[in-house]
């Protein structure tokens, strides 16, 4: 938006300035009015073109400049003469012997009165006030006998014309571009500053601190909504009266004196608690006021509740997708594939699998691929948390709903999974009385928290999950009938690693990638070692002590580039490490009474015992000696006879 400048002027100054504005640089606009200073039009159409916001500066000269500047409070540049100009004017309008008269409508000017030293003649300087003086003035002069000359601005000069009467006039072109110039620079400085005022008044308005400014004196300057709304008082009533009267409790007066800033005070005001933050303000060592920041105690509150929850909140999220599930098998392809299509439902899954068998990632990957997908996924162990925390921690709690309950209640994690999906984890270890209220949940879609009066409605689909025989808890009668029925709408069953153990190749190649790339490539040579010493190793802990297994070796492989040798070496260690850590365990046979010989049928045990440990060792003898806990050469001895 480009600057704008009104030239009020008169007569000969309005020529000058239409001759000299195209020589104005820089985006300005320049409008010309006319008018003179003791006519009550020019006043208004001035007032008018300052109250429609419009003009940046005013330019005028002589009365024109000076009622301007006692009327309006937008600044005004009066067109100057230089002592030089003003002498050399003076010194080429007399030709002969007149009387040379310095004609203006303004205050006596002091620097004429210096130059009278050094002119060769006198000068006399006329300062008017209304345009009544001027005529009167004119008529007299006029009518003299001597020669006189008039030396002035617009309106002398035009006076002095109408009567007849030689004048010169005092403006020059360069006087007139120069006052124009310093109106431009002063318009641009302005605009500036209105500008800055204009960003600090948008902060002060939309901020959400209360802000009480006072001057030195401890009159308020600042009084912004946030603070009106704090304190009850209008910014109408509070600006431009004294601070002690307005806000007496603030005491901010006090530290215009003291100069010394206080942060974090409780006060209240007007019945309110507030935490208040005052700081003098300092120009160049001196106090020239100070400011306060209001906070509502209740505000800060709510925002800690939210940033608390947001806290929470944070990281409820599922990361896995069914990309990331590992596995070539059948069983597992035909798992993923069912997964896939629960998760275009809506309707509760039950995940039922042996522990270490991924339950938690499927439900991740269901979730991830439904149309629940960017909302919260908030997973959960029954089995960890204790019975007394299970209800509150799944459904949340009001304020004082139980000893040491936090103020303001917490949401429980039903509620932080709105939109979302909630995976019960250990779904069969939950009591009853739990089951009967997560009945409830499925039932009606809505949660009442603890202590709570009313019902809070819910956006949630449930994953649930176990590793027990729910329809044999459900027949035991330690399992709702009715609730197994709500859980168990899309059945998911994961195989254990037993029944996929072509996997174990892939799985050991991504657990070794993610840790250590350099290991991965040795992938193969691991699981060819692994499925060759335990060809029917059960695998109870399923993908997870697969997991630790591959921990296990990165732990003892030495760093840099091992050897297959290395490998193997390690991979031995390992293998005494975690696949016989399950318990030797021989077939059950038949020990009904029969006849026979007592002593052929012990040795007969005896060997098959034998038989036994050789076959889980693949034909090791010293694990197998291990396993029965006996001496490599006793196991000899035995399997001679």
């Amino acid at each position: 938006m480009s600057l704008k400048v009104v030239v009020v002027s008169w007569g000969q100054l309005t020529n000058v300035v239409r001759e000299i504005q195209g020589q104005v640089g820089g985006d300005v606009q320049i409008e010309l009015v006319e008018g003179l200073f003791d006519q009550q039009t020019t006043l208004e159409m001035a007032r008018q073109i300052e109250a429609s916001g419009e003009v940046d500066v005013f330019v005028s000269g002589g009365g024109n400049a000076r009622m301007l500047r006692e009327n309006l409070t937008t600044p005004v540049v009066a067109v100057t003469v230089s002592g030089y100009d003003m002498l050399k004017t003076i010194l080429q309008s007399r030709t002969g012997d007149e009387t040379v008269y310095f004609v203006h409508f303004s205050e006596i000017i002091h620097e004429l009165n210096d130059l009278k030293e050094v002119l060769p003649f006198p000068v006399y300087q006329v300062a008017l006030k209304t345009l009544a003086e001027g005529e009167a003035f004119f008529n007299e002069i006029s009518r003299q006998d001597r020669p006189v000359v008039i030396v002035g601005a617009s309106l002398a000069w035009d006076l002095a014309q109408r009567h007849g009467l030689k004048a010169v006039y005092i403006y020059s072109p360069k006087a007139v571009l120069e006052a124009l110039e310093r109106a431009v620079e002063l318009a641009r400085v302005r605009r500036q500053e209105m500008e800055k005022t204009q960003r600090i008044q948008a902060i002060l308005d939309f901020t959400c601190d209360g802000i009480i400014a006072c001057d030195q004196g401890g009159i308020i300057t600042a009084f912004n909504p946030a603070a009106e709304m704090i304190t009850g008082i209008s910014s109408q009533g509070a600006i431009g009266r004294p601070v002690q009267e307005v806000v007496p409790s603030l005491k901010l007066e006090e530290l215009i004196t003291s100069e010394q800033a206080a942060f974090n005070q409780l006060e209240k005001i007007n019945d309110k608690e507030v935490m208040v933050n005052k700081v003098p303000v300092i120009v160049r060592g001196e106090p020239r006021g100070a400011v306060a920041t209001l906070h509502d105690i209740v505000t800060i509150q709510k925002a800690e509740y939210q940033i608390r929850l947001k806290a929470r909140r944070e990281g409820l999220e599922a990361k896995t997708t069914f990309a990331d599930i590992v596995g070539e098998s059948l069983a597992i392809k035909k798992t993923i594939a069912q997964a896939r299509q629960y998760a275009r439902s809506e309707a509760t899954v039950l995940i039922m699998g042996e522990t270490g068998t991924g339950k938690e990632l499927f439900a991740q990957a269901i979730h991830n691929a439904s149309r629940r997908q960017g909302q919260p996924f908030v997973a959960i162990n029954c089995a960890a948390v204790p019975e007394n925390l299970l209800e509150s921690e799944l459904f949340g709690y009001e304020e004082g709903a139980f000893t040491g309950a936090r103020k303001k209640g917490k949401p429980g994690l039903f509620e932080l999974a709105h939109g979302g999906t909630i995976f019960l984890d250990e779904i069969g270890d939950i009591s009853q009385a739990i089951q009967i209220k997560l009945l409830r949940v499925l039932q009606q879609r809505e949660i009442m928290r603890v202590g709570g009066q009313h019902t809070i409605p819910i956006d949630v689909r449930v994953i649930a999950a176990t590793n027990r025989d729910l329809l044999a808890a459900v027949r035991e009668g330690t399992f709702r009938a009715d609730l197994y029925y709500r859980l168990n709408v899309l059945p998911l069953y994961l195989p254990p690693l037993r029944e996929r153990k072509e996997d174990i190749p892939a799985l050991l190649r991504d657990m070794l990638f993610k840790a250590n790339r350099t290991l991965a490539r040795y992938a193969p040579v691991i699981a060819r070692e692994i499925l060759t010493h335990l060809p029917a190793y059960s695998w109870p802990g399923n993908v997870r002590e697969l997991q630790n297994i591959a921990e296990r070796i990165m732990a003892l492989t030495l760093t840099g580039n091992p050897d297959e040798k290395q490998i193997k070496e390690v991979i031995d260690v390992v293998i005494k490490q975690s696949a016989y850590e399950e318990p030797f365990r021989i077939r059950p046979r038949d020990l009904s009474p029969r006849k026979g010989d007592l002593k052929k049928e012990i040795i007969n045990m005896e060997k098959e015992v034998i038989m036994e440990a050789l076959r889980q060792s693949q034909g090791n003898k010293t694990r197998a000696a291990e396993l029965l806990g006996v001496s490599r050469s006793t196991l000899w001895r035995k399997l001679k006879e």
